[in-house]
């Protein structure tokens, strides 16, 4: 997986492509911090495109943390 990360960081900061983490702008960060980041959950890349279809920005999103608490389920009650 490290290596798929950095090949798109690396492709991103050569082509001039907008890189940000949850919002955080990490265009001019190291890939190293772009991979710490990326251990402390699961993340969807979202690639946004101009109008004439040239990717010009990368979105990761957290879309779950790496130990998401468990909801706690109320126990059944019966009469």
């Amino acid at each position: 997986m490290k290596k798929w990360i950095m090949d798109e960081w690396q492709h991103a900061k050569k082509h001039g492509i907008a890189l940000d983490v949850d919002g955080v702008s990490y265009s001019d960060r190291s890939p190293e911090e772009l991979w710490k980041v990326m251990q402390e959950g699961s993340y969807m890349l979202d690639y946004e495109a101009d109008s004439n279809g040239r990717i010009v920005a990368l979105h990761i999103d957290q879309i779950e943390p790496s130990n998401p608490k468990r909801k706690k389920r109320k126990p059944n009650r019966t009469k």
